[in-house]
């Protein structure tokens, strides 16, 4: 387990900085073997960076985005991880790159998860860049606390890059990458914003070895560090 923790003032510095990361990791990885791979999550705390990426001259076509789970909706929905992709970072200077979707038109997600897990496995590991946020129950992903899913692909020894869960998780049928396919990096970009997020995340670290919450799981990893940024 190896946690680094930086603190900002406000949102906007936090996105600015872990945008920055990002770029970072992307550079050194095209510079490396000529492409990228970004992994991003869903939610609010994404957009600001999203934005800041987007605004930023790279050479995008060389960049793969893959969100790190997906509501089972179809891209033009207002839930769709991949939409929210594609309207916030897909544009601009980062119109050329290209988004690896996990939706699938079918009607339900175990019906593609097989077509899914194909398609994934032909990405190149590891991931050049991997940001992550974190839920006020301690999910990340769609690994949400209390489903029968969420224990197995929390396993760093699973064979199975993607999960599907069985139930809608707020709303949504939902599918997911698992810890080991989300840790294959050298380092994760996990961003905490907002106090009841912060208080969630102390306690997952002062009870690193419990399973109280999914994200004890990451912070608790040996394979990848975290570099973990905290906002207000």
């Amino acid at each position: 387990m190896i946690l680094r923790r930086a603190e900002y003032a406000d949102r906007a510095a936090l996105a600015a900085a872990v945008a920055a990361r990002i770029l970072e990791d992307l550079t050194a990885a095209v510079a490396k073997t000529g492409s990228a791979s970004l992994i991003v999550p869903g939610g609010t705390t994404p957009v600001a960076v999203f934005e800041h990426l987007a605004a930023t001259p790279f050479a995008w076509e060389k960049v793969t985005i893959i969100p790190c789970d997906e509501r089972w909706v179809p891209v033009e929905h207002v839930d769709s991880n991949e939409g929210l992709i594609r309207r916030h970072l897909l544009k601009d200077e980062a119109a050329r790159a290209r988004v690896f979707g996990l939706y699938r038109p079918t009607p339900g997600p175990a019906d593609a998860a097989k077509e899914v897990a194909t398609a994934f496995a032909g990405i190149p590991r590891p991931f050049s860049s991997v940001f992550l946020g974190m839920g006020e129950d301690g999910h990340f992903a769609s690994l949400f606390p209390g489903r029968k899913e969420t224990a197995p692909a929390l396993q760093l020894d699973s064979s199975a890059d993607i999960v599907v869960l069985s139930e809608p998780a707020k709303g949504h049928p939902r599918i997911g990458l698992t810890l080991q396919a989300l840790i294959d990096c050298s380092h994760v970009l996990l961003a905490v914003t907002g106090a009841e997020k912060r208080i969630v995340l102390d306690r997952a670290i002062d009870n690193i070895n419990t399973n109280t919450y999914p994200i004890t799981a990451l912070l608790r990893q040996n394979r990848a560090p975290i570099d973990i940024f905290i906002g207000a």
